[in-house]
C-alpha cells in the first residue's frame, strides 16, 4: 500500500535533509528513514509526488562515507531539497 504524499510529508522530508547535510543526522539515521518511507512507494507516482520519491531513493543510494567524501551527497541531495522546498532549480 502506499501512502499519498502531501505537502507535510515533503517538508518533514525536507526537515530531515537539512539536518542530515548540515552534519546533524548521521548516514545510517537518514537511511534509515528512507527506508522506512520507502516500503510505502506507488509504483507510479504522479507528478506532485515525483521529487519526495526521488529524494527517498536517493538518499537511500547516496547517504554513505563514499559519496559524502566525492561531494555527490552534498550536491545531489542538496538541489532536490531545494525542489522539496518548493524552489527551482
Amino acid at each position: 500500500m502506499s501512502i499519498e504524499v502531501s505537502q507535510i510529508n515533503k517538508m518533514e522530508l525536507a526537515e530531515k535533509l537539512e539536518s542530515y547535510l548540515s552534519g546533524k543526522v548521521g548516514h545510517e539515521a537518514i537511511k534509515s528513514y528512507a527506508w522506512s518511507l520507502s516500503d510505502e512507494s506507488p509504483k507510479e507516482p504522479t507528478a506532485n509526488e515525483k521529487v519526495f520519491w526521488s529524494s527517498v531513493f536517493s538518499i537511500i543510494h547516496l547517504a554513505d562515507d563514499e559519496h559524502w567524501e566525492d561531494g555527490c551527497t552534498q550536491r545531489d541531495l542538496g538541489e532536490l531539497l531545494i525542489q522539496l522546498k518548493g524552489g527551482n532549480i
